[in-house]
């Protein structure tokens, strides 16, 4: 049981206690960075609930194992932002609690599962909560976060909370090395833009030009916190291509601010590795109230890109707010 899942041992220790004294919650918020594994866990968690093995649960042989890992069983659903949308509407949402009342195909759980939650309109999370407040005893809900500020509080009361910890970058190395054939040199310049993400590692390795994109992002985004007024509409120019776009640089404008925070805290990095030196001249620019200031606009920024606005317009409202923050 959750053999498959590297890195996150406390958690799944305590869900595979779980099952085994028949403890299992109705609702989990799974959160932390992206790529750390979490939809990999919920899975595994799935298998482990419905497998047919009683001796190896989550054996993944069975049929229903196999049917789980290619997201075609009927008792366990998936529910993320659809091609080419950045949020989960309503709809979906309204759809899934349709389908709540019905029993289980098979096994003796239904698994509703929440992928980039945080990307769920305020509405669709209202709508949520009352089956979350009101749960029938086969339905299990597992939210999936990156983000788990922007989650309701009145939702994260209701789940079961396992924060996924970013992994060190010994051990991130390992695993890539061992999955793929990737140079080493090549695996640790990924790994030390990751963030402790094995995902965001090997996303980085297959598309080496978004490193070199976001590394250019970092140098006009330091330009304007130097006062470069420019820097607004050029680098705004080159973030408002699309949805998807903009939402994916926001992570990561979120996770890089987030990293910077822990330094002026006087904490290490979440992957234990050292500040490069993109994070030491930032640190020479930012005090911690600044810096936690542009985070909520960048949080803020996540909001308004779910509806249909011009995204470079807002790109420029956003820099322009981080300037007057940095100003002071």
């Amino acid at each position: 049981m959750f053999e498959k899942i590297q890195g996150h041992q406390t958690i799944t220790s305590h869900l595979e206690k779980e099952i085994r004294f028949n403890e299992v919650s109705h609702a989990y918020l799974f959160s932390g960075i992206d790529g750390l594994g979490k939809m990999k866990t919920a899975r595994e968690f799935a298998k482990a609930l419905l497998c047919q093995d009683q001796i190896d649960k989550g054996c993944g042989h069975c049929s229903v194992c196999i049917q789980i890992d290619h997201e075609n069983y009927p008792d366990v659903r998936i529910v993320a932002p659809k091609a080419g949308e950045t949020s989960i509407k309503i709809s979906q949402v309204r759809e899934m609690i349709s389908q709540l009342s019905v029993k289980p195909y098979s096994g003796n759980w239904r698994i509703n599962i929440i992928d980039g939650a945080e990307r769920m309109t305020p509405e669709a999370q209202n709508s949520l909560l009352k089956s979350l407040e009101e749960p029938l005893s086969y339905n299990i809900f597992i939210l999936i976060t990156s983000h788990y500020q922007a989650i309701l509080p009145t939702i994260r009361s209701r789940c079961q909370s396992y924060h996924f910890q970013p992994l060190r970058i010994l051990d991130i190395e390992k695993i890539i090395l061992k999955e793929t054939e990737f140079e080493q040199g090549l695996v640790s310049e990924a790994v030390m833009a990751a963030g402790g993400s094995p995902g965001m590692a090997l996303y980085l390795l297959s598309n080496s030009e978004i490193q070199k994109e976001r590394t250019a992002y970092l140098r006009e985004l330091y330009g304007l916190l130097k006062g470069n007024e420019i820097k607004v509409f050029t680098l705004a120019e080159l973030l408002a291509k699309d949805k998807v776009t903009s939402q994916e640089n926001l992570e990561f404008f979120i996770h890089w601010f987030y990293e910077l925070n822990l330094l002026l805290e006087g904490h290490p990095l979440a992957d234990h590795g050292e500040p490069n030196p993109a994070h030491r001249a930032y640190l020479q620019l930012l005090t911690n109230q600044k810096n936690q200031a542009i985070i909520k606009t960048l949080f803020e920024m996540m909001a308004t890109i779910q509806y249909n606005v011009n995204l470079r317009l807002q790109w420029e409202k956003c820099f322009i707010k981080i300037m007057k923050i940095q100003k002071g």
